[in-house]
């Protein structure tokens, strides 16, 4: 059997037992009720007068505001992929499974790469859910779908892909998968925040960090968010999910796909260098 069939067979029992999880659909469940909770939000409220968006913008861009914020809701799928990958490969150490998986005739890193793409694809699946529902909504409120959907979709899936990999690596160093999980988390949400933040106030353009590049996810429907959210708390403070409207979406990309690939090679050279102990 050629190492490629080896990867399909790791891959499709990964996703199965991803797939039979209650985690994959609690994330989905939270994911699909946050982008419609948005939507009965944003149309019944009127979000975007209450907010205080010109009325300018709401008539030129309207479809383009609305994408903004019923799409960034899919972002939660992101988060859910943190669930889907902290214990992949701790799992196996922490329970000792590893002493049956790691002797059979498999490759380590086949065993890695298997289970990054079923985690992959559980993630994606959630977000192109997501964002079929927003993509309909958009259809009925404004008869079209703004282009920038796709590239959205793309920054949203590469960002999952960096996500993963980061968590693929924090589960092949630490003993348990709640472990990695709880650093993936923090390293994203809070270090590389205050990293962000503080080279920010200090003049510099943070445009080669993972979360501000993730910002781009709102960067391609070409709304200028700074004008858009001008008129909020009095001193046009931008909401934070929604601040990057300069950031470079095809540079965001790029930038999110090379931490995605470095990352993904350190858990990989780390998996094969650990020890069943």
């Amino acid at each position: 059997m050629s190492e490629f069939e080896k990867l399909k067979i790791v891959t499709r029992y990964e996703l199965l037992k991803q797939i039979r999880r209650k985690r994959f659909y609690g994330v989905l469940t939270i994911t699909v009720l946050a982008v419609v909770l948005t939507i009965g939000l944003y149309q019944g409220l009127d979000l975007p007068r209450r907010i205080g968006i010109s009325e300018n913008v709401i008539n030129q861009q309207g479809a383009e505001v609305f994408a903004i914020f019923v799409t960034s809701m899919g972002a939660l799928a992101i988060l859910g992929a943190v669930f889907f990958a902290g214990d992949a490969i701790a799992s196996e150490f922490e329970h000792k499974t590893g002493y049956i998986l790691f002797p059979n005739p498999v490759k380590r890193n086949t065993i890695v790469i298997g289970k990054y793409l079923a985690c992959f694809i559980a993630t994606a699946t959630i977000l192109i859910i997501a964002y079929l529902i927003s993509a309909g909504a958009l259809l009925v409120f404004y008869r079209q779908v703004p282009i920038g959907i796709l590239g959205s979709l793309a920054i949203a899936l590469v960002l999952a892909c960096f996500v993963i990999s980061m968590a693929f690596v924090f589960s092949s160093v630490l003993k348990g998968g709640m472990g990695a999980t709880i650093a993936t988390l923090l390293t994203y949400m809070v270090l590389f925040s205050v990293i962000s933040s503080s080279l920010a106030y200090a003049g510099y353009n943070p445009w080669f960090m993972p979360d501000r590049a993730g910002d781009a996810m709102t960067a391609t429907y070409g709304v200028a968010l700074g004008q858009v959210f001008g008129g909020m708390g009095g001193g046009g403070h931008t909401p934070g999910g929604m601040l990057q409207a300069s950031q470079n979406p095809t540079l965001s990309f790029f930038v999110l796909l090379v931490y995605a690939v470095v990352f993904f090679g350190i858990s990989i050279w780390m998996t094969k260098r650990r020890e069943m102990i």
